[in-house]
C-alpha cells in the first residue's frame, strides 16, 4: 500500500514510518515540526495539515490509505483554541484532501479520553462523556470523519482509541512516573487499587498494521489497551522490579493531594502560567482509567509485547539517558 502518515515525526508516527516500511508498505509523512525523538524518516515533509497546500506537496502520489496521527495532545500548556485548531480543523482539512485525491480509507488516532472518567470499565459501546478539552477536540475530529464517511457509502474509516502510550524515547506520563520512582520514591497518591490503562508503542504500531487489511465500508472503532489490565500498584511494582527503581514509602489520600495541587493552581494563576503540578493532574493520577480492548482481540489481534518486557526496556532507556 501507499500510505500517508500525518504527525510522522511524533512518538507514534515516527515509529510507524519505519515499521510499515519494514512490512513492505510505501510510506510518506507530514509533520509541522522537524523535531523527532528518533531519526527523521527521509520521506517526511515539513508542513501543516491545516494548510491544504502543504498536503498538496504529495499530489504526485496516489495514496491508498491515510493514517491520521497528527494532534495536539499534551495534558497541560495547550490552549483550547490550539486543541480544536489542530484536532478538529486539521482533521477537516485532511478529509478535504482525501476527497480531492479520491482516498477512501482512513485510520484515525482518537483517544479513550472521549469516554471521560466513568465509574465502570469502558469498551467501545460506552457513551462518549469526555470531561477534558483534549477529549472534546478529538471527539470533534471523529465527528468530522463520520461526516466524511457518510457522504460516500464506499468510504472506510477505522478509529483507534489508545490510552497512555509508553515506551523508550517517550517523555510524557509514564516517564514522569518512572522518574519519580527513581529519584523520589517516597510518595504515593491514594492506595493504588484503581486501574490505569496503557499501551506500549510497539503494540500500538502492531495494532495499526493488523488493521490495514480489515477495512470495510463504514465506520469501525477499536480501543487499544495492553493486557493484563493493571492497577496503579501493580504497575509500580512492575517498574520497581527493575534495578534502580523503588516503591513509594509514604501514601497520602487523594483529597489531600488535590488540596496540594490547588495551591499550585493558585500559584499558576498568580504568575500567569500553567504548572506541571496542579489539582487536575493529582485528580487524574488518582482516578481510575479503566478501558477495555477485547473487540480487536476478538478480530484476531494477538499482543506481541508484554508489559513487563516493555517496562524493562523503558527503564533501561531511562537510566541510559539520565546517567550521561
Amino acid at each position: 500500500m501507499n500510505i500517508l502518515i500525518t504527525g510522522s515525526n511524533g512518538f507514534v508516527g515516527s515509529r510507524l514510518m519505519y515499521y510499515l516500511e519494514d512490512k513492505r508498505h510505501r510510506v510518506w509523512g507530514i509533520d509541522n515540526s522537524e523535531e523527532c525523538n528518533i531519526e527523521n524518516h527521509p520521506k517526511t515533509k515539513i508542513g501543516d495539515i491545516r494548510n491544504i497546500e502543504d498536503l498538496r506537496k504529495f499530489d504526485d502520489m496516489k495514496f491508498d490509505v491515510i493514517i491520521h496521527c497528527a494532534a495536539d495532545k499534551h495534558d497541560f500548556g495547550i490552549s483550547k483554541e490550539s486543541y480544536f485548531s489542530n484536532n478538529e480543523y486539521g482533521t477537516q482539512i485532511v478529509t478535504e484532501y482525501a476527497i480531492e485525491r479520491g482516498i477512501n480509507k482512513i485510520i484515525y488516532y482518537s483517544t479513550v479520553s472521549v469516554y471521560g472518567h466513568q465509574d465502570h470499565p469502558c469498551d467501545e459501546t460506552a457513551d462518549y462523556l469526555s470531561n477534558t478539552v483534549y477529549g472534546d477536540s478529538k471527539f470533534a475530529g471523529e465527528k468530522i470523519l463520520w461526516k466524511w464517511q457518510k457522504a460516500d457509502a464506499e468510504r472506510a474509516l477505522i478509529t483507534l482509541c489508545p490510552s497512555v502510550i509508553y515506551g523508550p524515547n517517550n517523555f510524557a506520563n509514564m516517564y514522569n512516573l518512572i522518574n519519580q520512582m527513581h529519584k523520589f520514591p517516597w510518595l504515593m497518591v491514594g492506595n493504588g487499587s484503581h486501574i490505569k490503562s496503557m499501551i506500549a508503542l510497539e503494540n500500538m504500531v502492531d495494532m495499526t498494521f493488523f488493521m490495514l487489511d480489515k477495512f470495510k465500508p463504514g465506520v469501525q472503532n477499536f480501543n487499544c489497551i495492553d493486557k493484563p489490565y493493571l492497577t496503579v500498584k501493580q504497575l509500580m511494582k512492575t517498574i520497581a522490579n527493575n534495578d534502580g527503581f523503588s516503591m513509594p514509602k509514604i501514601y497520602i489520600s487523594l483529597w489531600f493531594a488535590i488540596s496540594i495541587g490547588k495551591i499550585f493552581d493558585l500559584l499558576g494563576k498568580l504568575i500567569g502560567k500553567e504548572l506541571p503540578i496542579n489539582s487536575d493532574r493529582m485528580k487524574k493520577f488518582g482516578t481510575s482509567t479503566d478501558y477495555r480492548a477485547e473487540k480487536i482481540r476478538e478480530l484476531g489481534y494477538v499482543q506481541q509485547h508484554s508489559i513487563e518486557d516493555v517496562f524493562k526496556q523503558t527503564c533501561e532507556w531511562y537510566l541510559k539517558v539520565n546517567t550521561k
